[in-house]
């Protein structure tokens, strides 16, 4: 879907976009190899630089690039490239703005980072090395959280937060809600949970030296995290359906798209 979206290209919008695909241009390499046609003549060079500056970005992996210049809208249109060197990601803390636990899942497996028992430079090598951030609700949540406590680390340049991608698709809710909708279940041990309970669970394991309060909010990260990869997996699904659908004239369209 990256290689077709024309959405960064000077003055194109969801229109204009809908209507290159119309008349065939339906990838980057379309645009280089092609004469001009009249409706966008006075456009088309300014188009095949950023065709050709977008293909070279494209084949070295440089997702800062897409970054840069999609609207973040658009961002879940790099999904299938970029999955490869995503991060799932959330955390949790002490009802303050201080992480109790960083919880990641990438191509090396889930791993949660404690805060008292890890060196959490694994955690900064990982976010680091990534291409792709996926959160649910993170940019109000996580990712100000971890810039407070974290400030020199450098995050993922693409970043997806499925929480509003979700509500485009009619999903609504907290994770745990749109979880139930979608038919993703938790343990028996975290079902019913939230996140007020595992700031509660953090203080039982500190107050008490609670052992089985830690496994248990680690059990409840570990499913907030994982359940990330089907849902990323849904919404990249669902909105390239949705987009393949708006791709199809009506009567007026093409000749409103010309001009």
């Amino acid at each position: 879907m990256l290689t077709r979206t024309f959405l960064h290209f000077p003055q194109v919008g969801e229109r204009r976009e809908r209507a290159l695909w119309r008349f065939g241009f339906c990838d980057w390499h379309a645009i280089v190899r092609s004469v001009a046609p009249s409706p966008w003549r006075h456009l088309w060079d300014e188009w095949q630089r950023e065709a050709e500056m977008s293909l070279r970005a494209y084949e070295v992996g440089d997702a800062t690039y897409f970054a840069s210049r999609l609207p973040k809208s658009a961002w879940w249109r790099a999904i299938p490239d970029f999955a490869h060197r995503a991060v799932f990601l959330d955390v949790e803390t002490d009802g303050t703005h201080r992480i109790t636990v960083l919880g990641i899942a990438d191509g090396e497996g889930y791993r949660a980072f404690v805060r008292g028992q890890d060196d959490w430079d694994e955690a900064r090598e990982r976010l680091e090395s990534a291409k792709m951030l996926v959160t649910y609700g993170g940019s109000h949540f996580d990712l100000p959280v971890l810039r407070a406590n974290f400030p020199d680390w450098q995050l993922p340049p693409l970043h997806l937060d499925l929480c509003p991608l979700l509500r485009r698709l009619g999903l609504r809710g907290g994770l745990k809600a749109v979880e139930r909708q979608v038919g993703l279940s938790r343990s028996p041990e975290t079902d019913g949970l939230n996140g007020w309970d595992a700031v509660h669970l953090w203080w039982r394991y500190v107050d008490y030296n609670d052992e089985r309060a830690l496994a248990t909010l680690l059990r409840y990260n570990r499913e907030d995290v994982v359940h990330l990869s089907p849902l990323l997996a849904l919404v990249y699904e669902r909105l390239w359906e949705q987009t393949l659908r708006a791709t199809q004239p009506t009567p007026l369209s093409v000749a409103h798209d010309r001009q």
